[in-house]
């Protein structure tokens, strides 16, 4: 385990000077002895990376600091990775000098930030319907209803059966029972303008589909993504993926097969320069490619084809091994991707191949193909849950860092090779893996490793919780005699220093056939095969690898059955994954060994498991800064102790809290929040701030494309603010009944601005996206605001709307603003910069009920009505430059009890309403 050294007791100060080192193989520095009393005690830590001091401190110069226990203090360096020496106080006395090393790893640890909604009965994610939206169900059936059908029974031309004249008419094509062609597809997505849109697609089951282009769609946001689904029965509809398209801005793909081959060549399910998007529940007949693609996840997919049925390229009657590659899950200048709970089997060969690679057989193996291939320029990468068998070489091949946490790898060549040697990527973190079964397939030529175990490697790389067993089953004399030996000592390459490695292994090599099993019975151990998993899973003693693979397919949940392999592996060999069905209070303990930072990471809580097991669970987050993602959770209480609460993704649904909150939500976050007295200090740039009670002290900035749902009474009280920032945020109620909201501090509206570019088209707009909610200055004017939004109005984004908040200033054409650089390999990072074409709009979102999507169906309209009072005490605050403009909807009644309005606001008819000089 890392431990952050102090050089002397936290009680005893240091004097006289002698030579020490304050790291592990670090630099040799002067420092003082015991003895002379002086006022400052010495302390070191690690860049980029959480510490623990042994001592009681605040303040540091750098970081955070959070208490952690009697005489000892978390210190979260994450943003802090150059070589410098920190001050801080000490508790009781004096002062801490706190020598940081640089950081190991430029760019830290994987963020854990992916793409995720809340999941509904079902297991699949909740798509909310947006402010453009409509249900489109479509069928290849002879059934289906054609454009003249429809004309005859609405009693016009059939030239009258327009997509724009669909649209406004879901009697057609709505559900099911009144489907419409297929055919019909090409005109509707010309036709209504498929960008911005969270329409809602449905193929019926049992025909083909890769005729249709989805080229060009993309949704509202994060919650409110376009949808392409299946309906009916039978086998999932097929479906062609490629280049561009569905992949682009705020997608979901549900329940469908993408098509194995077409036009008589392999066709990957291909996501290239896309943004916050979700394959959910899918079956790949190929193989996925990742490409230039951001915030995007894909999750309980099958992959079970990833082989050539012929040879793109033959060398000498051969098949080329660097040319028929495949894996089952590529990506290269790719970030923030989530691989969750996907079964990847049998990548880069078919069974019956050659041995020396005779071009007229099967797909040879090759040392290029593997389950999961991430290459160079792949960063903030998450691998949970999965099922990684009988690769041709790795089951991971990962270049740049990752978290990968819980997955099961059986009878890969390499079972992982996860190496970030360079120092300019990011951590590697691999926790509760479990492997078995060595790979043994041998070829002539391009081989690489065979019955390779774990080769994690990396400066710091963390390995906390593997488990690594049985290169061959011990169940089968002719398996055992085929497979005479494991790799390295005992599976794990030990080339390169690990900042942790407690691997359990047990019969994997015959040098080190043990290794922290003591005390564990042999025969236990002996029968904890994936042979004998199988055959529990089938009712019998035992199966084979080819019946988990089967099995694991056709299961409801590939994840599930994977985390059950997983415990059950860690249970029989001591070291079980806590399953908790009572309620418990949960701390937040950073794990230094690790990230330290995720809320979905079981060794960052106290009871080593996640909150929510239970609904009655409380959270503390113990002061520290915590990132909550990738899950959804519904909890009793939550006290921060001065914690700072980042939402990416996910729902969190918080009953009350327990003392003052500061929270950050945006991208695909939700927080639902009870009713609760307690101070709330939310800054929202995307997602969703809903109040489901009274909220007696409330502050808030929502911006970017924030939605805020105000609650039945709440209050901003004296000092503190309720800010409305841009066009595209939406703040105020949702649903029927009424509502109430004070303000005695400050009501504050900050103006938006639309402007178009044609700047960079696909290649450029997913670093805009990425850009969301941080500050962005023009070359010009000087303007300066944050970006809000970005949309396509041409199908490759070769024009697209960036939307503006917080502006100061005016935009003109031909600003340039920079927005997210690429992070290259070599450490360097190429910036973005945009032209703008032409200024469009200004003004800001008035304060007014509005459709949400996440109330009953989404689709009606709310009723509610609400009351806004300024007490004498409220400040209205408007930015210079806002044209007129009402600041309150329809809805809403506002009553003044003694506020001053400033210049240009006046109150009519209980409205707000602001008229520019």
């Amino acid at each position: 385990m890392m431990k952050t050294i102090y050089l002397t007791p936290p009680t005893r100060w240091i004097g006289k000077l002698t030579k020490a080192r304050l790291l592990p193989n670090g630099p040799v520095r002067e420092i003082a002895a015991h003895g002379v009393p002086q006022e400052v005690a010495e302390f070191a830590a690690y860049g980029a990376r959480i510490n623990i001091l042994e001592a009681e401190i605040t303040g540091p110069s750098a970081g955070r600091a959070a208490p952690r226990g009697p005489g000892q203090t978390t210190l979260n360096l994450m943003d802090t990775t150059t070589a410098q020496t920190l001050s801080a106080a000490i508790a009781g006395g004096g002062q801490a000098e706190i020598h940081v090393q640089a950081a190991a790893q430029k760019r830290g640890h994987p963020s854990g930030e992916h793409m995720w909604l809340p999941l509904g009965v079902d297991d699949r994610f909740i798509c909310e319907p947006g402010v453009k939206h409509r249900k489109w169900y479509l069928s290849k059936s002879p059934t289906a209803l054609t454009k003249a059908q429809i004309a005859g029974d609405a009693g016009v031309a059939e030239s009258v059966v327009t997509a724009q004249w669909l649209l406004t008419r879901p009697q057609y094509g709505g559900t099911e029972q009144t489907a419409i062609n297929a055919n019909m597809h090409e005109m509707l997505r010309t036709g209504i303008g498929v960008n911005g849109r969270s329409d809602h697609w449905f193929l019926e089951r049992g025909y083909d589909y890769t005729n249709l282009d989805w080229g060009g769609f993309g949704g509202q946001d994060e919650l409110h993504p376009v949808k392409v689904a299946a309906w009916g029965t039978g086998a999932d509809p097929v479906v062609r993926i490629w280049s561009n398209s569905v992949m682009l801005p705020y997608s979901v793909v549900q329940d469908v097969k993408a098509v194995r081959m077409y036009a008589g060549n392999h066709q990957s399910l291909q996501a290239w320069f896309g943004y916050g998007a979700i394959y959910d529940h899918i079956d790949v007949g190929y193989s996925v490619d990742f490409q230039w693609t951001t915030f995007f996840t894909i999750r309980e997919a099958t992959i079970l084809s990833a082989y050539k049925d012929f040879p793109l390229k033959i060398d000498n009657g051969k098949w080329l091994a660097n040319g028929n590659h495949v894996a089952g899950v590529y990506a290269f200048e790719t970030d923030s991707i989530l691989i969750d709970s996907c079964e990847i089997d049998h990548p880069g060969w078919k069974d019956g191949y050659d041995y020396n690679g005779d071009a007229t057989m099967p797909h040879p193996v090759s040392k290029y193909s593997h389950c999961v291939y991430l290459q160079t320029g792949t960063l903030d990468v998450t691998v949970r849950y999965c099922l990684l068998s009988r690769a041709a070489a790795g089951g991971f091949q990962m270049r740049s860092g990752l978290q990968a946490e819980g997955n099961l790898m059986v009878d890969n060549n390499v079972q992982a090779a996860i190496n970030s040697f360079s120092g300019q990527d990011q951590f590697n973190n691999f926790l509760d893996n479990v492997a078995f079964s060595a790979g043994y397939r041998r070829v002539a030529y391009e081989e690489g490793g065979f019955n390779w175990g774990y080769d994690v490697k990396g400066p710091q790389s963390s390995m906390v919780g593997n488990v690594i067993a049985h290169r061959a089953n011990p169940d089968d004399p002719a398996e055992m005699a085929a497979k005479p030996n494991g790799s390295w000592a005992y599976g794990v390459n030990l080339e390169f220093p690990h900042l942790v490695e407690d691997t359990q292994a047990w019969k994997w090599s015959t040098s080190v056939p043990a290794r922290n099993v003591e005390g564990i019975d042999p025969v236990v151990l002996d029968q904890t095969t994936i042979q004998r998993f199988t055959g529990i899973k089938l009712g019998k003693t035992f199966g084979t690898i080819p019946e988990l693979v089967a099995h694991v397919a056709a299961a409801s949940s590939i994840g599930n059955i994977v985390r059950e392999a997983v415990r059950w592996t860690k249970d029989r060999f001591g070291t079980p994954i806590p399953s908790r069905t009572t309620p418990a209070d949960l701390v937040f303990y950073p794990d230094p060994r690790i990230e330290g930072f995720r809320w979905d990471n079981r060794y960052n809580w106290s009871t080593k498991d996640l909150p929510g097991a239970n609904i009655a669970d409380t959270v503390d987050l113990g002061g520290n800064f915590v990132r909550f993602g990738n899950t959804n959770a519904d909890i009793a209480a939550l006290e921060s102790n001065g914690g700072l609460l980042d939402v990416v993704s996910g729902k969190l649904e918080i009953g009350a809290l327990s003392d003052a909150a500061e929270m950050i939500i945006r991208k695909a976050g939700q927080v639902w929040v009870g009713a609760s007295d307690q101070p709330l200090s939310v800054e929202a740039v995307g997602g969703r701030l809903a109040l489901e009670g009274a909220a007696s002290n409330l502050d808030l900035y929502a911006g970017g494309q924030a939605q805020a749902l105000l609650g039945p009474n709440c209050t901003v009280l004296v000092g503190k603010s309720l800010v409305v920032s841009g066009q595209r945020a939406r703040v105020g109620w949702d649903g029927t009944g009424t509502a109430a909201l004070t303000i005695g501090g400050k009501l504050e509206f900050r103006r938006g601005v639309e402007v178009t570019t044609s700047d960079g088209g696909q290649e450029k707009i997913r670093f805009v996206y990425k850009h969301i909610g941080q500050q962005v200055t023009g070359s010009i004017s000087g303007f300066t605001g944050r970006v809000a939004a970005v949309e396509r109005a041409s199908g490759r984004a070769e024009t697209y709307k960036v939307w503006f908040d917080d502006v100061v200033g005016t935009p003109q054409a031909g600003d340039v603003f920079t927005v997210q650089p690429l992070r290259k390999p070599d450490g360097t990072e190429t910036k973005h910069n945009i032209t703008i074409g032409s200024v469009n709009s200004m003004g800001v979102t008035p304060l007014q009920p509005f459709r949400s999507g996440s109330v009953g169906d989404g689709l009606t309209d709310p009723t509610v009505t609400a009351t806004v009072t300024l007490a004498s005490t409220a400040q209205i605050v408007i930015p210079a430059g806002l044209p007129s403009q009402d600041l309150t909807g329809p809805g809403v009644t506002v009553v003044n009890e003694g506020a001053t309005l400033p210049g240009g606001v006046t109150l009519t008819g209980g409205k707000l309403i602001y008229t520019a000089a």
